[in-house]
């Protein structure tokens, strides 16, 4: 039954309405004469992504395997797939699993670690809903083992899923306001969501459900939007390379956890809350405090690349996304190997062109890598002589224009 199975793809074909609501509401800041995007941040952003999309087609198994045999051996009860009370109840269920799941990446260090990636962002907008991890999937399908023991079957619980990610993309927005008295009370809003996603003090670990905002109200997480939003994390990343965001929350875990004192103290440093700090001496066990922070006074993180370097980036940005929509869709078609190939090409690539963005020494040694690893795929993908043709002229202008881009970039760092 398992080897058979398709998932469905939901979140594939909700990509297209993604991006047509993204426009919708860069068009809004526009009208308003307010900056909802930057450039830069919005790459960074979508690179982890992209990202998640890539990684997670070699992690998806394991849950999804784990859920099939709970469902297939463990079971009480079963619904049936045409019946939409069965539905309900499992929407219902996913969401509450899901806030769980939510609060404790929120209170656990190795699961904030997984999901600290969501909050980097110091923007607010709807791209920043597709921020996601690449490595958290490896664990979060635990929370939902009870859906398996009640009997919803692994298909409708992978839609239910999926409906609930799709359902929060609207809710990462500054332009829409409050909807009125019964849905603020029911609902995850972008009002409620704002607050998820601050990093005042007082917004701090509330408001954790992702349709229903009942489970914070009953569980004690939820606060009112009251003060001005500012985003991000309390220590900010200030990278935009995006395996850097997704692996250097557990370098620093490992790290702290090997400098710490006592077997105790080097497993509380996995467990214990994020800004918890072990005892040192004297000095007993404590946790940060949370700054305060305010619009007015707070750096975001905002490097300024050359135009030439600007355009450079975008131009292979948009061609990567594009590349790796149309690779999602068609991903069954290619063996387990390709896919791996592909996925190291992209990640290679977005690494790069965020490095480019960020002026990183060691940018184009990496841009010049990976532009000769793809050049080689094509042949490994066996396309035709006519892509390879084209692959050719292609590597052959990239590389003029990444040399020109360069030089110009070089010329204005003599000059400045």
């Amino acid at each position: 039954m398992f080897a058979n199975f398709t998932p469905p793809p939901f979140v594939t074909y909700a990509i297209p309405g993604f991006f047509v609501l993204i426009g919708i509401e860069v068009a809004i800041g526009a009208w308003k004469k307010k900056q909802l995007y930057r450039l830069n941040d919005s790459i960074a952003d979508l690179s982890t992504g992209i990202i998640s999309q890539l990684w997670g087609l070699f992690q998806k198994g394991i849950g999804l395997f784990a859920y099939f045999y709970i469902y297939e051996h463990f079971r009480f009860f079963e619904f049936a797939l045409n019946n939409p009370w069965a539905w309900v109840l499992c929407i219902v269920g996913q969401d509450f699993c899901y806030y769980w799941s939510h609060r404790l990446a929120h209170e656990v260090n190795i699961l904030w670690a997984g999901h600290v990636i969501h909050h980097h962002s110091e923007e607010y907008n709807l791209v920043v809903a597709l921020r996601q991890t690449g490595l958290g999937g490896l664990v979060t399908w635990i929370f939902y083992v009870p859906l398996a023991l009640v009997g919803f079957h692994p298909w409708m619980y992978l839609a239910s899923g999926q409906l609930n990610l799709i359902y929060q993309f609207w809710v990462h927005t500054k332009a829409v306001g409050k909807i009125g008295k019964v849905g603020e009370y029911l609902l995850s809003t972008p009002s409620h969501h704002r607050v998820h996603h601050a990093i005042n003090p007082i917004y701090i670990d509330r408001n954790h459900g992702g349709i229903f905002i009942i489970w914070d109200r009953l569980f004690g997480t939820f606060q009112e939007e009251q003060e001005p939003c500012v985003y991000g994390t309390v220590k900010p990343l200030k990278s935009f390379n995006p395996v850097y965001a997704n692996v250097h929350y557990y370098w620093e875990l490992i790290r702290q956890s090997f400098q710490t004192k006592g077997i105790l103290n080097k497993i509380l440093v996995f467990l214990k809350r994020p800004g918890w700090v072990p005892p040192e001496g004297d000095r007993p066990a404590h946790y940060l405090p949370i700054p305060e922070v305010s619009p007015e006074h707070f750096v975001k993180y905002d490097p300024n690349p050359s135009p030439e370097v600007r355009s450079y980036t975008t131009a292979w940005f948009v061609g990567i996304l594009l590349l790796s929509f149309a690779f999602l869709l068609f991903v069954t078609k290619f063996a387990l190997l390709s896919q791996i190939l592909y996925a190291i090409w992209v990640t290679l690539s977005l690494v790069a062109v965020n490095a480019l963005i960020e002026s990183k020494s060691w940018a184009t040694n990496l841009e010049v890598g990976r532009l000769l690893f793809g050049f080689l795929l094509l042949g490994y993908f066996d396309l035709g002589w006519i892509s390879y043709a084209i692959g050719l002229a292609f590597l052959l202008m990239a590389s003029i224009h990444f040399y020109k881009a360069q030089k110009q970039s070089q010329t204005q760092k003599i000059a400045y």
